[in-house]
């Protein structure tokens, strides 16, 4: 999808993907780190402090008041989880010019996310204390957010336990102990090591001057000298020598049972859509085995879906059951795999996953920021990309022997357990 690029500096790169079909323009400024341990925190705190100021504009009414002016374009803070990579930054939603009467908004916009990236509000050399102090309650408040909801908790202690000695089990987040303890001097440490050291990944979607953007970034960067890390891949364990089970018991009134499966599959091999077809097949959708038997027929979970991590060649079956029923929904779960994996997929069911997945495909193309997702994070570690529409095709040709042949590699690695706690026996 990306129309054109060039390298605009040493490991950063701006992306174009050319649209006329929505009346906004996108940006977005990504670094693109290796998941560490302890650099986790200081990334995700980063983006957040700054944009609460620059030279500028040092607060942030003064940005929501350029912003007013700019008609109203919207700049937010990105952190996400590619594997094993931290992909943070900043993205900017903005009026196309076409419709603006004459106010260049692109280049006006341009400037803030230039001015918030390169140009931070300091004090004494360093972020203002204050900020980050802010910045540091509200990522707190996003981890506590993460703990108190146990569908996704459960989905993350599974990924700890069975990731726990690879890359893919780091937190996007770190722990709060680890935020507690970050100082701005710190933080403004991190700041200065990832302009110079993380690769840089610029994204426009929709209508531009190519080389007039390409020119305001290049600008900035003219005076950083850059030594980049480069990025490399994980080792991917395709198959489990074991499965360990792990039970945590809380005041839960519902049982979350997820299962983690080595898929035996990355992106980067030629038949990787056959892995996401199967997901469809097997738990992806509302007519997938799982959903129609698990749930509808047997009545064993509230819900049973089962999703792919691309990076790490792994599955996850997250369900949410009655205590009392954990074990025979797990059988029931596995039973239903290895359905699949003796062929027993039926026409319907076969015809039924190739439209929810195509229809999934096709849908990138209704937003520009899941069009530059999709872009970005195939890209990440020269995976294999190609266009919604050219996966829809490979999707066509799928056969039910196909999918059986995908199953077959999956092997069970973890069963994680959130089991509610008795009371009064």
């Amino acid at each position: 999808m990306i129309t054109k690029f060039a390298d605009i500096a040493d490991g950063v790169k701006l992306n174009y993907i050319e649209t006329d079909k929505f009346k906004t323009n996108y940006i977005s400024f990504n670094f693109m780190a290796p998941l560490d341990k302890e650099r986790s925190c200081l990334n995700a705190l980063l983006c957040p402090v700054i944009m609460r100021g620059t030279e500028k504009y040092p607060t942030q009414s003064s940005i929501n008041k350029r912003l007013q002016y700019l008609y109203s374009g919207e700049i937010a803070a990105r952190n996400d989880k590619a594997g094993e990579y931290q992909v943070f930054g900043l993205k900017a939603n903005m009026l196309d010019n076409r419709y603006t009467r004459g106010t260049d908004v692109t280049d006006g916009m341009t400037d803030i996310l230039c001015e918030l990236i390169f140009r931070p509000h300091l004090e004494n050399g360093i972020f203002a204390q204050s900020y980050v102090e802010g910045e540091k309650i509200n990522l707190i408040d996003a981890i506590d957010a993460e703990i108190n909801n146990k569908t996704k908790y459960s989905m993350l202690r599974l990924n700890e336990e069975m990731f726990r000695s690879e890359v893919f089990g780091i937190s996007k987040y770190g722990t709060k102990e680890q935020v507690e303890k970050i100082t701005s001097a710190e933080l403004y440490g991190a700041y200065r090591y990832a302009l110079e050291r993380y690769k840089i990944e610029i994204y426009f979607v929709g209508q531009c001057d190519f080389e007039k953007v390409k020119e305001k970034f290049a600008s900035y960067f003219k005076d950083i000298k850059r030594d980049v890390i480069p990025l490399q891949d994980a080792n991917v364990v395709l198959s489990s020598s074991g499965v360990k089970e792990v039970v945590d018991i809380e005041a839960v009134n519902q049982g979350k049972l997820c299962l983690g499966f080595r898929t035996g599959c990355t992106p980067k091999e030629d038949n990787y859509y056959l892995l996401q077809l199967f997901s469809e097949v097997y738990g992806g959708s509302p007519t997938s085995k799982l959903f129609m038997n698990v749930r509808e027929k047997m009545s064993l979970c509230y819900y049973c879906r089962s999703v792919i991590s691309q990076r790490s060649g792994s599955m996850t079956v997250a369900s949410g059951i009655e205590v009392k029923n954990k074990k025979i929904a797990e059988d029931e779960i596995i039973a239903q795999l290895d359905a699949i994996k003796r062929c027993e997929i039926t026409d319907e069911e076969l015809e039924s996953a190739k439209k929810s997945l195509k229809n999934g495909y096709m849908q990138i193309y209704d937003s520009a920021e899941s069009m530059e997702t999709w872009s970005m994070f195939r890209s990440i570690g020269e995976s294999k990309c190609l266009s919604p529409v050219e996966e829809c095709k490979k999707v066509d040709s799928a056969t039910a022997s196909d999918i059986a042949n995908i199953a077959s590699k999956m092997t069970l690695d973890t069963v994680y357990f959130l089991k509610g706690e008795e009371k009064n026996g």
